[in-house]
């Protein structure tokens, strides 16, 4: 069953770097929407965008890099710790 206690649960067993990735995430895609709707509409047929409208991009972009980072890095640290007590994986 999904709940708020299972979602909460779930986010608390995130990797920590994941978890500050999302909450960027969630930031930047707040912030670009605000952009979208401050600008009246593209300037042209060129579709120039607002500089705000890029740095909302360019914000999501690099927090799903940390999202990325933050959980190949819990993937490494835990197989490492798994090699150093001696136990294979599943592959």
């Amino acid at each position: 069953m999904l709940t708020i206690e299972s979602l909460r649960a779930e986010a608390q067993r995130a990797p920590a770097m994941a978890r500050v990735g999302v909450m960027g995430l969630l930031l930047a895609g707040l912030a670009d929407v605000v952009a979208h709707l401050e600008v009246g509409g593209h300037v042209g047929h060129l579709h120039e965008h607002a500089s705000a409208e890029v740095a909302a991009h360019i914000a999501a972009f690099v927090s799903m890099v940390v999202i990325y980072l933050g959980v190949v890095l819990d993937g490494v640290r835990r197989h490492r710790a798994r090699a150093a007590r001696g136990t294979k994986g599943v592959a």
